[in-house]
C-alpha cells in the first residue's frame, strides 16, 4: 500500500492502519488471535437470516453481496467488472447453487443482467477520491496491472513458509493464509 500510495496518491495517510509485515508477526507470534468461525458450527441460512432481519428490523436488502458499502459497491458493480471483467456474483451464485438455494438457471439468470449500481454512486466515488472524469477515464482505459506490478510481502512469506506452517498448525494465522501465501503462484 505504501508503494502504491507513494507513485500514485495525492494525500496523507498518516493514520491509515497498514499491516506491515512486523505488525503481521507481532500479531501472530505475541498477540494470538483466536480464529472463531461461528458459521462451522452451526446451521445457518441466509435467506432465513434476511427474513429475520427483515421482520426484527426493518431491514431491507441492499441488491447484492458487499453492497451495504459504497466502496465495495463501486469495486463490485463499476471497477473489477469494467476494469478488469471480472464479476465476484460469480463466487455468491456458485455457492447458492451447490447449497439448493437456487437453481442453476436462477443463477444464469441474475449473472447475466448487471450488477446493481446506485444511481449516483460513480459520482460519489470520483468526488470522494478527488478524480476528475479525465482521470476516471484515462484510468479505466488503462492497461490493467496486477498485484505482480507492485511489491509485495509475497515472497518473503515464501521464504518463511516453515514459520508459517508452524504459525498455522497453532492456529496463529489462518489456514487460508498459508495456503495461499506461502505458496509460489503457478503460472499457466
Amino acid at each position: 500500500i505504501q508503494s502504491i500510495h507513494r507513485k500514485f496518491g495525492r494525500s496523507r495517510i498518516d493514520t491509515y492502519p497498514l499491516m506491515t509485515f512486523l505488525r503481521f508477526l507481532k500479531s501472530a507470534l505475541y498477540d494470538q488471535p483466536k480464529f472463531i468461525r461461528p458459521f462451522w458450527y452451526m446451521q445457518y441460512s441466509k435467506s432465513e437470516a434476511k427474513t429475520f432481519l427483515k421482520e426484527s428490523f426493518g431491514w431491507e436488502y441492499y441488491g447484492g453481496h458487499h453492497l451495504e458499502n459504497r466502496s465495495a459497491a463501486f469495486a463490485y458493480g463499476i471497477y473489477l467488472p469494467q476494469k478488469f471483467g471480472i464479476d465476484l456474483r460469480d463466487n455468491t451464485l456458485a455457492a447458492q447453487v451447490r447449497n439448493g438455494e437456487i437453481s442453476r438457471s436462477q443463477a444464469l439468470a441474475e449473472y447475466n443482467t448487471s450488477p446493481t449500481i446506485e444511481d449516483e454512486l460513480l459520482s460519489y466515488v470520483k468526488k470522494r477520491l478527488d478524480l476528475s472524469d479525465d482521470l476516471y477515464e484515462e484510468t479505466m482505459r488503462a492497461t490493467p496491472k496486477t498485484w505482480k506490478d507492485y511489491p509485495t510481502y509475497k515472497k518473503r512469506f515464501e521464504r518463511c513458509k516453515p514459520l508459517f506452517y508452524l504459525l498455522e498448525k497453532a492456529n496463529l494465522v489462518p489456514t487460508s493464509f498459508y495456503l495461499k501465501y506461502c505458496f509460489p503462484i503457478k503460472e499457466s
